[in-house]
């Protein structure tokens, strides 16, 4: 063998030779926790999958925590801390799983979109981040690295997922209570606010007010018109007063009461509620019924696949909180 091709497989052995003692040396507990410790991550508090949990990871999320419950500033105690690091193993596991999940571009944008949408304007979008410690693109950089794993959950629970026709039978059946449709009661109100703190000689002015509507509604002007310049609703005076369908437990008796003396089209004298005065027109009334098979079974699938995909991932957490290899005692 010449003693140039001799030198280069020797050069290549030795390599090799190093490559395998620094992934050893890498994978090694004592060597990664001082390692954490030299990088300024503090300790290895956990190992999944060949991914460190330390320290400064299981401060951070102590941190998140301990601020959306309000109690930022105290120190976490040993089982707070314990539940903690508990948390993080199944996400660590999840991250490693999901590695290999491919994101498009289009599909990371809209989520990041979604989220921006949520606030009025950029200001408050702004706002809301720095509050988060977050930026613009930390935010980003986040839904990108989470959207591998929404992937491989989907994936992995999906085909637990199916609802069979005669699930949605059962339920509908077992439930008939849930399917169950109240009598409806549509209305619009022309309203005056009186509430009981209201002093007593401006319920007098409101009184006289909502008496010299109701002779002008008697005098045939027009109920919508009359709703919008003078109703004190102002949720609904410029839809008429349209107060939508609603059940006789969601407003007061006598509300409901007078309502309910009145037919379609017709038009009620003034009466007066806790809120105030009222004047009232009826737009529809529908009777109690029970909801047909046909009518919920789409509702029924939607809520039954929910059950079921809450049950997946809660089985999916505890199985990968199984996957750490190294658990460091507190």
């Amino acid at each position: 063998m010449r003693p140039v091709v001799a030198g280069w497989i020797s050069l290549g052995i030795a390599t090799a030779a190093g490559i395998v003692s620094a992934q050893l040396a890498a994978g090694s507990i004592a060597f990664r926790d001082k390692l954490g410790i030299i990088c300024g991550r503090g300790h290895l508090l956990a190992r999944v999958h060949e991914r460190g949990i330390y320290q400064t990871d299981l401060d951070r999320a102590l941190d998140e925590s301990r601020y959306l419950a309000g109690l930022e500033g105290n120190k976490a105690t040993p089982a707070e801390r314990q539940s903690a690091l508990t948390n993080l193993i199944p996400n660590a596991a999840l991250r490693s799983r999901a590695r290999f999940e491919r994101i498009q571009w289009a599909e990371w944008k809209h989520q990041r979109d979604l989220l921006r949408w949520q606030f009025v304007h950029e200001k408050a979008w702004l706002s809301a981040l720095a509050r988060s410690s977050l930026n613009d693109p930390s935010l980003s950089q986040i839904v990108w690295e989470d959207l591998p794993a929404r992937h491989w959950i989907s994936k992995r629970i999906a085909p637990q997922l199916d609802v069979a026709d005669d699930e949605c039978r059962r339920f509908y059946d077992s439930r008939p209570e849930n399917f169950f449709v109240p009598q409806l009661i549509r209305v619009s109100h022309l309203f005056l606010a009186a509430p009981p703190e209201t002093a007593p000689e401006i319920v007098e002015a409101k009184q006289t007010a909502i008496e010299a509507l109701s002779v002008r509604l008697a005098g045939g002007e027009d109920f919508a018109a009359l709703t919008a310049e003078n109703s004190e609703d102002e949720a609904t005076k410029l839809r008429g007063g349209d107060l939508d369908y609603f059940s006789a437990t969601r407003m007061p008796p006598d509300f409901v009461a007078a309502a309910l003396n009145l037919c379609a089209g017709e038009i009620s004298r003034p009466i007066r509620t806790r809120l105030g005065f009222h004047i009232l027109k009826m737009i529809d009334l529908q009777q109690p019924r029970q909801k047909t098979f046909d009518e919920v079974r789409n509702d029924i699938a939607i809520d039954l696949a929910n059950q079921k995909r809450t049950a997946a991932i809660q089985k999916l957490i505890i199985d990968l909180s199984s996957e750490a290899d190294y658990l460091r005692p507190f």
